[in-house]
């Protein structure tokens, strides 16, 4: 599925110029410091995220049986965490070079799997949340509970790879 097509089109330009105008880009691209400022606390977010997350996935795929789920899930807050700080430092860089994202296929790319994992946390919170907080030590989590926890990581680790496939493609719009 090719986007770019839609995103370079014509009317997206006013977008990419308002996001260029703005206060937020202004400091991304003329404040020194402000750019590896934002890279370090996305590299810090990112860490708490797939840290706490991705532990959380490979215990419900069975990993580390001994530990019982509700305790690694007491540290889900400090991935919404870094996840708030992804998307502060996110929305940093995408305005301070909007070009470089809306119409780059990495971008697209790390945008789906996003929305993916986004589902994916809500089908497990809907539907299995009540049943796997209650699973011990040793016990195995319900086959639909791995599956969800095999789809995030796959999704988490989709999302920081295309991030970092982003400064491979850098497309240049005309705006």
């Amino acid at each position: 599925m090719d986007l770019l097509p839609v995103f370079d089109h014509p009317a997206f330009r006013p977008l990419y110029a308002w996001l260029h105008s703005t206060d937020i880009s202004w400091v991304m691209n003329n404040v020194s410091w402000a750019w590896p400022l934002c890279e370090s606390i996305h590299f810090i977010g990112l860490s708490l995220l797939l840290g706490t997350v991705g532990f959380f996935d490979l215990r419900l795929l069975g990993f580390a049986r001994r530990i019982p789920i509700a305790a690694l899930h007491r540290l889900v807050p400090l991935g919404v965490a870094g996840f708030a700080m992804n998307a502060a430092t996110g929305v940093c860089f995408l305005a301070g070079t909007p070009d470089q994202y809306f119409i780059n296929p990495a971008f697209q790319a790390k945008v789906l799997f996003f929305l993916v994992a986004g589902l994916n946390v809500a089908a497990f919170y809907l539907m299995m949340f009540r049943r796997v907080r209650t699973v011990g030590p040793g016990q195995q989590a319900p086959l639909f509970a791995r599956i969800i926890g095999a789809v995030s990581l796959c999704c988490w680790i989709g999302v920081m790879t295309a991030g970092r496939l982003l400064t491979f493609y850098r497309p240049m719009a005309d705006y």
